[in-house]
């Protein structure tokens, strides 16, 4: 066990402040986000969807500063 600890570890540090980008914001994706958002990365998310159809407050909670959606990129600040 301690070497499966060992690895996350090493891979936590390794991800902390890369640029990350996840292909679609749904349900599946959330936990990877959740992960490396914790973990510090800079996560990108792609979506193919419009903004009535995706749920923004997952943007929000996770403080995402990149989306892109239907080939539009859009740059959120949250005050």
């Amino acid at each position: 066990m301690e070497y499966v600890n060992e690895k996350l570890q090493k891979f936590n540090k390794e991800i902390r402040g890369k640029k990350i980008a996840i292909i679609g914001l749904g349900v599946s994706n959330i936990p990877i986000i959740k992960y490396l958002n914790e973990s510090g990365a800079n996560i990108t998310v792609f979506d193919n969807r419009s903004e009535e159809e995706i749920d923004m407050s997952i943007i929000k909670k996770y403080n995402l500063k990149h989306f892109f959606r239907r080939g539009k990129f859009k740059k959120f600040k949250w005050i």
